[in-house]
């Protein structure tokens, strides 16, 4: 059975939900569609799914991937969307839109948790439940099954899965599925293309080259697609700025442990992840000042502070039970948010991009 099957009625989104989402697609033909993407293996996976079904109904199109820092603020994508003057859009896990990211062209959100209210001409196709036990590629992949050959695309949809949810999400069939791909080279498949958008050197674009590209995660894993050696590259990078930034000594505070360090690699989350195990029961709080120009971009791990919540909530970042833990904040904002967690004293030149060793 392919993954996700068989299913209930209404997962992982109403069968109304996904009629309506179909019939955007295949109202397209002939049209030129732009595809954009998180940029994390699991958004990148479904552009992929879009794109066939996109081909599969006659229209034309195109990927676009957001560039380094432009998901958490997407002011100079959507500039870039509307250069481009599609004539419909396609979001994939980009978030919540709260303006027209193209006005006039018709526009499909797929998210994997209900979004607020939509802007006009947004269509938004959600799963029915909180999106914990729902990737977008899964969700893309009920969307699309009826336009493609959905079996040689299942491989694609265990990257974005496990990506999104782990190997061992309980998702009908996942098992077999990985078996069927090789789970190895799934692993591998997710651990390159999440690298390539870690990297200091931001290359999401070309990780959806390599997706695009190949017929199987074998073909990724087996480095058998061209691309495949800079997503190495960058897998080795990654791993040294974390092993580089992950000897911070922390800073403890009543109500959490900050790690403060300077990387131009987004290995915040996982300093954050290291650390929750080395010190449990505890909020810990990696902080980057080096990731974006004039902002602290953070991850969060712990267990669950109404306390760092409302902190959190009134400096605009999003709770720690949002996916993913963390968020980004201008320096002054974030020495806010630190001070109010106990840690006093810090200042504006402690949030600033440092060399090449770990504050």
């Amino acid at each position: 059975m392919l993954l996700g099957h068989p299913q209930p009625p209404a997962w992982p989104a109403s069968r109304d939900a996904l009629a309506d989402a179909r019939r955007f697609l295949t109202a397209l033909r002939g049209r030129r569609v732009l595809v954009v993407p998180a940029p994390d293996a699991d958004g990148l996976a479904s552009a992929v799914l879009v794109v066939r079904a996109l081909e599969a109904v006659g229209a034309h199109g195109a990927v676009r991937v957001p560039g380094k820092g432009e998901q958490a603020h997407p002011s100079p994508l959507l500039e870039r969307v509307r250069r481009a003057n599609p004539d419909a859009l396609v979001l994939l896990g980009m978030g919540d839109l709260r303006e027209e990211a193209a006005p006039g062209a018709p526009t499909l959100l797929v998210e994997r948790a209900a979004t607020s209210a939509p802007p006009p001409s947004t269509l938004v196709l959600a799963s029915t439940g909180d999106g914990s036990a729902v990737s977008t590629s899964l969700l893309t992949l009920a969307l699309v099954e009826p336009l493609v050959t959905p079996a040689p695309l299942e491989w694609l949809v265990a990257v974005g899965t496990v990506a999104a949810l782990g190997a061992e999400a309980p998702v009908p069939f996942l098992e077999d599925a990985l078996r069927r791909a090789r789970r190895k080279a799934v692993t591998e498949t997710v651990a390159l293309v999440n690298a390539a958008r870690r990297s200091s050197r931001f290359l999401a674009a070309r990780a959806q080259e390599v997706l695009l590209r190949a017929r199987s995660a074998r073909d990724i894993a087996e480095g058998q697609v061209a691309g495949v050696e800079e997503l190495r590259d960058c897998r080795v990078e990654v791993r040294r700025e974390v092993e580089r930034c992950a000897r911070t000594p922390p800073r403890i505070a009543p109500r959490a442990a900050l790690l403060l360090f300077s990387s131009e690699a987004q290995v915040h989350p996982l300093v954050a992840r290291r650390w929750e195990s080395r010190l449990p029961g505890q909020v810990v709080l990696a902080a980057n000042t080096g990731y974006l120009p004039g902002r602290v971009d953070f991850a969060l791990r712990g267990p669950p502070s109404p306390e760092v919540d409302a902190l959190l909530r009134a400096q605009g970042a999003p709770p720690m039970a949002a996916h993913p833990p963390g968020g980004s904040l201008p320096q002054p904002d974030f020495l806010r948010l630190a001070e109010g967690l106990g840690f006093r004293g810090l200042r504006l030149a402690d949030t600033e991009r440092r060399g090449a060793f770990p504050g």
